[in-house]
């Protein structure tokens, strides 16, 4: 029930139907085509632009992801590079030793010591380095520990050494119990079948200075795992040499892989791993904190706020179109009733001056017979001196003449308006015409103590008009004026240039004013707001009519109690020149 109102709401909206508020309708109506538009063109604006950029967001997304891989996957492999090739570089030191020299000199244990020496100058990370024979046993030794003599024939290393000629060991503790790893290059020698073995320990810092390359946050983590997980570095997060590291399934010996998986907790994180060659290493980066993708989230805000601006213009262009577009209709529709009005107004003139001419002829006879019958009367009471009711039938006989004096000037006020709306316009000052109409009527405003104020333009371009009906509209205008006023009223009169080709008469008052309903029937024919006493209601209907056929316009307004403002309108003779 509680959707009801918003479903009322929403198709009000959609149908372009005005919802009953009460307020005024055509208010309304146009209030309601206002939301239709706006709603219309947001819809056909904003959905296919929204369809657009979601889709653009979720491929710019889905590339930004593969972005982030792509960048993990190139410090992975340059990580893996340098591990490579500082293994390389090991590997081939000791196989241009183990080649250049025999096998009873690199017993010496001075010259073992020297070559050590200069061999850790030019190539560094180097702990120690020992001669084994072929039986596992060290014959000479040079580091900082007591291994001469001791007996490797039991390790792993050394088997797989012989095996392979040469071996890179995982991380182990071995005598020395602490962390390391070698690496063992096979000498054979010619025309024997007897080998030795050159091995060199190498510091384990080296490994994890190779492993900072690779651009990490506080949770992410890199480290070099054996292919049983066993970590040969150690680990932010994931333990410390020689622990154990969960390795995940299935892991692909060529190229550089990259994994999307979720740990226990169901928190996704990305995996990237890469087998270093000569090696049974793994390089391993765990990435948790998602740094790769803050770009990729500083661009979705800026996104968004794109999409927000753009919304909120289109919105805006929207509003601003469609005010302008209704405010066209309303113009036009106001135009039209208007022209409406004009050619209603036209008709009832026109009907008016046939009705009136018509009307006046049938009138006037009976009522020049009832003046004549009248007079006859008022004679014969005159001259009937013993008449006890004479002054009684002299009062009703004076009222009989006083009423057919009343409806002869009506019959003659539209016999006149029949006969002379085809007036003949001249050029003339209607600064002259004001100042004539208003000497006409000084006395009439000092009897009513009514203030004339007039305010005339100087230098305003002469009218096309005609005097005589002119001052008649003037005359009409003004002693309407005085009629809606008391005593102590003020009337102001005033010219100017409306444009360059109109000059405007402007006659405001103090009076009682005039409410909206009585404004919209103030120049219809037989309408008066003094009561049938003291009006015709013809007056205004007469000077519409004259100031229509001098080419001109007529326009009032009023509030109540705030006074009246009637507005004469007439071309000038010829145009004002605009001044550049």
């Amino acid at each position: 029930m509680k959707l009801r109102p918003f479903i009322d709401f929403l198709k009000s909206v959609i149908t372009f139907r005005p919802m009953d508020t009460g307020a005024d309708f055509a208010e309304m109506r146009y209030k309601g085509l206002k939301r239709t538009l706006v709603f219309w063109m947001s819809v056909l604006t904003i959905v296919p632009l929204l369809v657009l950029f979601t889709a653009s967001y979720y491929w710019l997304q889905a590339l930004f992801h593969e972005e982030s891989r792509h960048e993990l996957a190139w410090d992975i492999e340059n990580a893996k590079n340098q591990i490579e090739y500082f293994v390389d570089v090991k590997i081939s030191a000791l196989r241009f030793l183990a080649s250049g020299h025999r096998y009873d000199q690199l017993s010496d244990q001075q010259l073992l010591a020297r070559i050590f020496a200069a061999f850790k100058r030019e190539f560094g990370a180097v702990v120690d380095l020992g001669l084994i024979d072929k039986h596992g046993i060290q014959q000479s030794y040079t580091g900082p520990y007591n291994l001469q003599g001791k007996d490797y024939a039991n390790q792993e290393w050394f088997h797989k050494a012989v095996t392979r000629g040469i071996y890179v060991s995982d991380v182990f503790l071995g005598y020395r119990r602490l962390p390391h790893f070698a690496i063992a290059v096979k000498q054979d020698e010619p025309d024997t079948d007897t080998f030795w073995i050159l091995r060199a320990t190498i510091d384990m810092e080296t490994l994890n200075r190779l492993l900072s390359s690779i651009k990490l946050d506080d949770a992410d983590d890199a480290f070099i795992i054996s292919r049983s997980g066993t970590l040969q570095t150690s680990s932010q997060h994931h333990g410390d040499v020689l622990e154990q590291y969960a390795v995940p399934a299935l892991l692909r010996q060529r190229g550089i892989t990259i994994l999307d998986l979720k740990d226990d907790a169901g928190r996704p994180y990305v995996f990237g791993y890469a087998f270093i060659k000569d090696t049974s290493w793994i390089l391993s980066v765990v990435e948790k904190s998602g740094t790769r993708t803050k770009i990729a989230a500083v661009f979705r805000a800026e996104y968004f706020a794109v999409i927000a601006v753009i919304v909120f213009l289109i919105l805006l262009a929207a509003f601003r179109m469609v005010h302008v577009m209704v405010n066209w209709i309303r113009e036009s529709e106001e135009k039209r009733e208007e022209v409406l009005r004009e050619v209603e107004h036209a008709t009832k003139l026109a009907s008016i001056g046939r009705l009136a001419a018509g009307v006046s002829h049938e009138i006037n006879n009976p009522l020049a017979i009832i003046n004549e019958k009248a007079g006859l009367m008022k004679d014969i009471l005159m001259l009937s001196e013993n008449n006890v009711d004479r002054e009684k039938f002299l009062r009703s006989v004076n009222g009989i003449l006083d009423s057919v004096k009343r409806a002869r000037t009506i019959t003659h006020q539209l016999l006149g308006f029949a006969r002379r709306m085809d007036v003949t316009p001249e050029v003339l000052d209607i600064n002259d015409v004001l100042t004539e109409v208003v000497g006409f009527l000084q006395k009439e405003t000092l009897f009513r103590d009514v203030q004339v104020k007039q305010n005339l333009g100087a230098d305003l371009p002469r009218v096309k008009s005609n005097r005589g009906r002119l001052q008649q509209v003037f005359l009409n205008i003004i002693n309407n004026a005085m009629d809606a006023m008391e005593a102590g009223g003020r009337i102001e009169i005033i010219t100017d240039l409306k444009d360059k080709s109109t000059v405007r008469a402007r006659i405001r008052d103090s009076g009682r004013g005039m409410d909206a309903q009585t404004l919209k029937h103030i120049f219809d024919p037989f309408f008066t707001t003094k009561g049938m006493t003291k009006g015709t209601g013809l007056g205004l209907f007469i000077s519409y009519g004259i100031i229509k056929k001098l080419g001109g316009n007529i326009l009032v307004q009023s509030e109540v109690d705030k006074g009246t403002t009637f507005t004469v309108e007439l071309p000038v003779d010829q145009p004002v020149p605009t001044i550049a």
